[in-house]
């Protein structure tokens, strides 16, 4: 290397530019801004130095510029949803005093928000731009104070520009984690030794002519006295540096730190120091609560999950699904506040959602096909070394859940008219417990004398619940052939698939022994003449026959049989066929039959039980002749569908496929079924 030449990693920054005054185009929505004059500014890595920018169009690399370079908002290079417009290709410059450029903003409609900054810098309240860029080569020339030497970027390159609230602190680095390049600082060749890093640590020991002693100092003194010197330096900078940082990050004057350094403040002091302002800040605010204060908003990260969720709704045709859902109590929180609108990510396939999600985590995908994008996509990690989920697995994840809770909450089924729905604590057997009762007081006897009244039995029954699930998948190829639509209708049928399930036990568990029920634990089936809830008098589906049934769940005594329930029905199933024929019975103000009976036609007979059923439910799922009469399940529950935990949707898990190679999705749904009291039901096998 040229001695006279020193290499080292400058990070990326940023510049104070402004917005040239008179040159907005609304129409076009345009403005010409001012991105560098050249001035000297003071910068601080490790020891400060004065920076001027070069405007010879010979040291000034504008292709990123004229290539259409993003203009940002306030320099956030995390996700697409910052970049408020572009650099109009072929419009950066130079002339040798000041560098200029065009920037376009997005359109209203496809970016709401570069629309309220492009009102703000078309009012004048936003008159700020700062250039991002980096500093290839610097050479030291003759200026400065005498302490801080002055450097000229001869080799630097501009690639954005942004918006900002005010111009960008001189000193300050583009973004804390953005990689550094190198930089070659050239210094005339007699000041070789005087180069940024060493300008603090040189000393007259130094001066001397290398394999001299000074003063008799023995051989070796002067590499001793070097090596003393470098180590002080490296100190002063490690401190400098950390004082530097904890004023950034408490959002106070780099002339804080600049004062700090100084004075030769420790860092502890300085610590110290940085804290009392802060405290002084607080208290001239009114501020004297003892807390911290935190103010939420919604990050890029927050925005990339809306706005692409809404947008693979949108793409894929469940909007509508998800709307329904909405509408439904097992949707509804969850579905609370979901937007459907997906702004700038309109239009973007799944291959660009994932390099947007790398993107975002500063990640590069340039060189990479769609599947190696994909793949990376779905596996990055943040290395904060916790098991996280990669933030296109989470998008996946997001949309799968949501897209089958909405297929879950809006398929049809009947199930949820006639059953209770419980809670189950565990997978161990549940009881459920009837209590008979005292019936009537005694009356007294002559001698006044109260008789002990026996506790009467109750009756048990219980449930257990049982799990449910399957496996569903989506590869790599899937995605990268934006096959959205089969992923999204695999979802739905998915979350339909789960609600069947129960709808299909349910009738089952109503079907056994011939449409009798399941067997109890007295070895009967549920509905059974012992039980006094079957009308032994099979009967066509009419009034008389309605009626009949009536007042057989109208007589059932409570289980110490002291008691009469006087239940009356509210729910009656029937076979399809039949489906036509109970609604018209009722809800007819006559006897249908009565009528058809008569050879005249001349006299209409009240109808006995209209408007005896607030709900009938007629189904596929049965079939033959055979009718189900129900009280209400809340005051005397029949059939009772209990869920683990009281969840009554199904759980997704998600993890990086095995077995494919993509993503795979584990769903489970934790229920059981059960017949818990046959009083509040009567049954007629019809004729």
């Amino acid at each position: 290397m040229n001695p006279n030449e020193t290499t080292r990693d400058v990070p990326p920054i940023t510049f104070r530019a402004a917005i040239a005054p008179g040159s907005i185009d609304a129409e076009a929505r345009t403005v010409e801004v001012v991105w560098s004059t050249g001035a000297r500014v003071l910068r601080g890595f490790f020891d400060r130095y004065y920076e001027e920018l070069s405007l010879d169009p010979r040291h000034v690399k504008l292709g990123r510029l004229n290539g259409g370079a993003p203009l940002l908002d306030a320099h956030n290079a995390y996700g697409v949803a910052s970049v408020l417009g572009v650099v109009e290709p072929g419009s950066a410059r130079t002339d040798g005093k000041r560098g200029t450029a065009k920037v376009r903003f997005a359109r209203a409609e496809d970016d709401p928000g570069a629309e309220t900054v492009w009102r703000k810098v078309q009012d004048g309240i936003l008159t700020a731009i700062s250039v991002g860029y980096r500093t290839h080569k610097a050479e030291k020339i003759t200026g400065g104070d005498g302490q801080i030497p002055v450097f000229r970027a001869t080799d630097w390159e501009p690639f954005e520009l942004s918006v900002v609230p005010m111009g960008a602190d001189a000193g300050a680095g583009f973004r804390a984690d953005a990689a550094p390049e190198r930089c070659v600082f050239v210094v005339p060749p007699e000041e070789t030794r005087m180069d940024p890093e060493q300008t603090a640590s040189a000393t007259p020991a130094e001066e001397a002519p290398r394999g001299e002693a000074r003063g008799g100092e023995a051989p070796g003194g002067e590499a001793l006295a070097r090596q003393a010197a470098e180590a002080a330096t490296r100190s002063e900078r490690e401190r400098a540096h950390a004082i530097q940082l904890v004023v950034r990050r408490a959002r106070l004057e780099e002339t804080v730190a600049d004062d700090l350094i100084a004075r030769g403040v420790s860092l502890d002091a300085a610590r110290a120091a940085v804290l009392d302002r802060l405290a002084e800040a607080d208290a001239q605010q009114g501020g004297n609560e003892n807390h911290v204060r935190v103010e939420a908003g919604e990050d890029v990260t927050d925005k990339f999950q809306r706005g692409a969720a809404a947008w693979l709704f949108q793409k894929s045709g469940v909007a509508g699904v998800i709307r329904e859902a909405a509408k439904t109590s097992l949707a509804a929180e969850a579905f609370r506040g979901l937007e459907f609108d997906p702004g700038e990510f309109r239009g973007m396939t799944f291959t660009d959602l994932a390099r947007a999600a790398l993107e975002l985590r500063g990640q590069k995908a340039r060189g990479l096909d769609k599947l190696a994008i994909v793949g990376k996509a779905l596996t990055y990690r943040d290395g904060s070394g916790s098991n996280s989920t990669s933030d296109f697995a989470i998008l996946l994840e997001s949309v799968l859940n949501k897209t089958l809770l909405g297929g879950y909450a809006t398929t049809p089924d009947t199930w949820p008219r006639f059953c209770a729905v419980r809670a189950a604590s565990d997978f161990r057997a549940q009881n459920f417990y009837r209590n008979g009762s005292f019936g009537t007081l005694d009356a007294l006897n002559e001698h006044g004398e109260f008789q002990n009244k026996p506790i009467p039995d109750g009756e048990k029954t219980s449930l257990t619940i049982g799990t449910k699930g399957n496996i569903i998948s989506i590869t790599r190829q899937a995605i990268v052939n934006d096959d959205m639509g089969a992923f999204t209708d695999l979802a739905v049928r998915f979350g339909r698939s789960a609600r069947l399930s129960i709808e299909v036990d349910v009738y089952a568990l109503i079907s056994l022994n011939s449409g009798l029920g399941p067997t109890m634990g007295d070895a009967q089936p549920f509905f059974h003449t012992n039980r006094k809830n079957v009308n032994a008098t099979g009967s066509a589906l009419g009034v008389a026959g309605l009626d009949a049934d009536r007042v057989v769940m109208a007589i059932q005594r409570d289980p110490s049989g002291n008691e009469i329930l006087d239940l009356r029905p509210a729910v009656l199933i029937v076979p399809i066929g039949l489906g036509g024929a109970a609604r018209v019975t009722n809800t007819s103000v006559y006897d249908v039959d009565a009528v058809a009976a008569s050879a005249t036609n001349k006299f209409m007979v009240p109808n006995k039980v209209v408007g005896l059923f607030r709900d009938i439910i007629d189904t596929p799922r049965l079939s033959g002749t055979r009718r189900y009469l129900l009280a209400e399940p809340a005051i005397s529950p029949v059939f009772v569908v209990a869920f683990l935990d009281g969840n009554q949707t199904p759980y997704l898990e998600p993890q990086l496929g095995w077995r494919v190679d993509g993503m795979e999705w584990k769903l489970r749904l934790d229920y059981g079924v059960a017949a818990i009291d046959w009083r509040g039901a009567v049954t007629n096998a019809g004729v």
